[in-house]
């Protein structure tokens, strides 16, 4: 204890972010410090690619909007819609193969992608990257959501800190390797992956120290049977539909308005810095609001930056909507994390995040489709802000019912460490 003291006084000193979330790290687990280093990998090499496959797609191969739509909904159907089936898996068998599968299958989609030369290539490449994707967060976030009550918010919050950290670093390989060859993001990806997938195979130990088993069959009957659970899926709806915007409408608008590719890259660029520089904002934000009330916060926020959106059509304005943007996300996304594994009963906490997952894949496809529509077809930023703002809109009055029906969640009090309560949440760990 004096020791872990000790490393507390001398962060406090440091007013730097990374300093403060090594604050953090201090009093969660060592196999979920590694867990989160396994995720800031897996973010930069995905974001290595990620960003420019829309350009891609539009630029090299010639693909029209409803093949573009087609692909990301390919993407996120499989990715978030699948988890449905490999989350009760991983709740029966364990951890470990589905992320060392997850993780090899990611790179042998981004190998096929870097041969497509039409729809059918890319498309047969998707397919690849969603199936490893849903295998690989299956497992990941089913070790996430089984932390402890006083814990697992700030878990989450580190987790969306490690993701945007591969956000920041990933498209700024992006950049280099598209200077060299347009094809070299794909394949630097793929190498990642591989080694990444390699290095899992020693997270064995997982299925060892989670032992809680579900059956397949009964944890699906429980997410069925669990009305405050649907209800909430409902409520995340309108925000997966905006979420979608960041990875197909805003890259492509912004590649629109400079007719540089490389601006795709800033627009996650600007992503990335923006959710490292909120992290520290997040932590003490849920010490203070719960996550049903953030979420409201968060949706009036988007609507109020939605409706500013049409008065400028230059890249930067476009980048400061992205900056605002991510201040939502930042604070969205562990709430729907934490209010879900909360919800959870234990040993099926990988099926409820696949139950998440469903409702992610369902909003993101309706956005997708619908975000590539109004880039590329419409034109008239009036009336793609116009329909974000009216989602927002909507995400607000559904989060608004939700807090109003739902029964209290059995939330603990969520403190810092080093500030006020911090012993009595050290005393509740031991």
């Amino acid at each position: 204890m004096e020791r872990e003291s000790d490393l507390r006084r001398k962060y406090r000193k440091s007013t730097g972010v990374l300093s403060f979330v090594a604050d953090q790290l201090l009093g969660i687990p060592r196999h979920i410090r590694l867990l989160l280093l396994l995720q800031f990998l897996m973010s930069l090499s995905t974001f290595t690619a990620m960003p420019l496959m829309a350009v891609h797609m539009a630029d090299n191969l010639s693909l029209a909007a409803g093949v573009i739509g087609t692909v990301f909904t390919i993407h996120l159907a499989l990715g978030r819609a699948l988890p449905v089936i490999t989350g009760p898996v991983v709740d029966r068998f364990g951890f470990r193969n589905l992320m060392v599968l997850g993780l090899l299958g990611r790179a042998a989609g981004f190998i096929l992608f870097t041969m497509a030369a039409g729809a059918s290539g890319a498309i047969s490449a998707t397919l690849l990257i969603g199936l490893g994707t849903a295998a690989y967060e299956s497992a990941v976030y089913g070790v996430f959501g089984r932390q402890p009550d006083e814990t697992v918010t700030r878990v989450f919050i580190l987790n969306n800190f490690a993701l945007n950290l591969g956000v920041v670093v990933g498209p700024a390989l992006g950049t280099i390797f598209v200077f060299h060859d347009t094809l070299l993001p794909f394949r630097a990806a793929a190498l990642f992956f591989v080694v990444l997938g390699i290095w899992s195979a020693r997270f064995g130990f997982l299925d060892e120290k989670y032992t809680s088993r579900s059956p397949i069959v009964g944890s699906w009957g429980s997410v069925l049977t669990d009305l405050r659970f649907l209800w909430f899926l409902a409520t995340t709806l309108p925000w997966w539909f905006l979420f979608a915007q960041l990875f197909v409408a805003f890259p492509l608008y912004a590649n629109q308005i400079t007719g540089l590719e490389s601006s795709a890259n800033a627009v996650f660029l600007t992503n990335g810095v923006s959710g490292l520089i909120f992290v520290a904002v997040s932590l003490f934000a849920f010490n203070w609001i719960k996550s049903r009330e953030m979420m409201i916060l968060c949706h009036a926020l988007l609507f109020a930056v939605y409706c500013l959106a049409p008065a400028s059509e230059t890249i930067h304005w476009l980048l400061a909507v992205v900056f605002v943007y991510t201040i939502a996300e930042s604070l969205i996304l562990p709430s729907v994390e934490t209010i879900t594994a909360e919800l959870a009963p234990d040993g099926q906490q990988a099926t409820y995040f696949g139950a998440l997952g469903l409702a992610w894949g369902i909003g993101a496809a309706i956005g997708s489709y619908t975000g590539s529509w109004l880039v590329l077809e419409i034109r008239s930023p009036p009336l793609i802000w116009g329909l974000y703002a009216s989602v927002a809109a909507l995400g607000l009055v559904l989060g608004i019912a939700f807090k109003r029906t739902e029964k209290p969640l059995r939330l603990r009090p969520f403190v810092l460490p080093g500030v006020a309560g911090d012993e009595s949440s050290a005393r509740a760990r031991e």
